[in-house]
């Protein structure tokens, strides 16, 4: 069995079917022609599963904004999720847990929250996912970036480094580094 690594991609509302080609076609260019992009019933988000690696996918994209940026048109951001879970606070602590194992005793993070149709409190989770490390946190400059993107009653957690976070408008803008 191939195991699917997962992506959100986001776009402009409207930009979906655009997006999702320019993705699928990288994907493709890159060695996957199986790769599977699908709408996830929120405008401008798409759920994107690849047998591709999360870091080799990521590289691969970095690669394309400095070399060819006029190729990238309607994508926003390429966000990895390694675990996706129920929107159920127990059932988060729980996976997110052996994720924050990644985090170095002197190494700090900084949970990043991305609600879109749900009503569940950013507070509640802050907690519970802050619950299950004695890490260090750093708004600021963190180490690690903890991602919770929860769209309707479905949630996508990550444990990654900044650089491994996406964002082709910061990249265009000069606001962020290859």
């Amino acid at each position: 069995m191939v195991e699917k690594n997962t992506f959100l991609l986001t776009t402009a509302r409207g930009a979906e079917d655009s997006g999702g080609s320019e993705m699928y076609m990288l994907l493709t260019e890159f060695g996957d022609s199986r790769a599977k992009i699908t709408r996830t019933g929120v405008s401008g988000v798409l759920l994107v599963e690849t047998e591709l690696l999360h870091q080799d996918v990521i590289e691969f994209l970095k690669k394309m904004m400095e070399f060819e940026p006029f190729r990238i048109r309607s994508m926003l951001r390429l966000i990895p999720v390694e675990k996706v879970v129920d929107l159920d606070l127990e059932m988060i602590k729980d996976e997110v847990k052996p994720l924050m194992e990644k985090i170095g005793p002197e190494e700090s993070f900084r949970i990043t929250i991305e609600k879109r149709h749900s009503d569940l409190s950013r507070g509640e989770l802050i907690e519970a996912i802050a619950s299950t490390t004695n890490r260090k946190v750093n708004l600021d400059n963190p180490d690690w970036v903890v991602l919770v993107e929860v769209i309707r009653d479905t949630v996508g957690l990550s444990v990654v480094r900044p650089s491994q976070i996406v964002s082709v408008v910061k990249v265009k803008r000069g606001d962020a580094q290859l």
